[in-house]
């Protein structure tokens, strides 16, 4: 995994943008025809699943900045407001792909279902982040005086576990040595990984 830089908000700009650029990818690797394209396809897949569990870890860290400022509480209800069903298809793709090969996504299960589902609610999401969110964000950070006590991006990103609870963030998500055992765990259970680093 490559080094973050910067905080959160950072973090989360730079896995929209990651984000963007699978999704487009995805349609030119789909296909049955060649094991390449099962395994391109299935490599991108892993990537999303592993990105969309690092930028849901950056939202929640910008999300609790904002939502004691008055100015900015209807863009934490707005960055709240789908996590549940975000959540829901997240946990569900990555319980599907947990330990299977990104070749065999689709063997025995249907994986593209959720996994299109995940895509559409995280695509839209994205444009309204790069659009709305990240610019209300940046300009009210520069307009205070006090420290906005952001994590790091490359902390909140090591501490992003990939199997996450549907209603919300648990426990040990918020708790630093903990949630970073969970993470390595998370990733060593998802084994075989996505070949290419992405």
């Amino acid at each position: 995994m490559k080094t973050k830089s910067g905080d959160a908000i950072d973090l989360l700009a730079q896995e929209d943008l990651q984000l963007r650029r699978l999704f487009t990818e995805l349609p030119h690797s789909k296909g049955t025809s060649s094991v390449e394209e099962r395994a391109t396809y299935g490599d991108i897949a892993k990537s999303v699943i592993r990105h969309v569990a690092v930028r849901e870890a950056a939202l929640g860290e910008v999300h609790r900045a904002v939502s004691h400022e008055p100015q900015l509480s209807g863009l934490a209800v707005h960055l709240e407001s789908d996590e549940t069903a975000r959540r829901s298809l997240i946990d569900q793709v990555e319980k599907m792909s947990r330990g299977v090969q990104g070749i065999n996504l689709n063997t025995g299960q249907n994986f593209d279902g959720p996994f299109h589902d995940l895509i559409g609610q995280v695509g839209t999401e994205i444009e309204w982040d790069l659009d709305v969110a990240l610019p209300a964000v940046e300009a009210w950070l520069s307009g205070t005086d006090h420290s906005h006590g952001l994590r790091s991006a490359e902390r909140v990103a090591k501490h992003a576990p990939t199997n996450l609870h549907p209603a919300g963030s648990r426990w040990h998500e918020r708790a630093p040595f903990i949630s970073r055992v969970v993470t390595i765990y998370d990733h060593l259970r998802d084994f075989p990984r996505a070949v290419r680093p992405r």
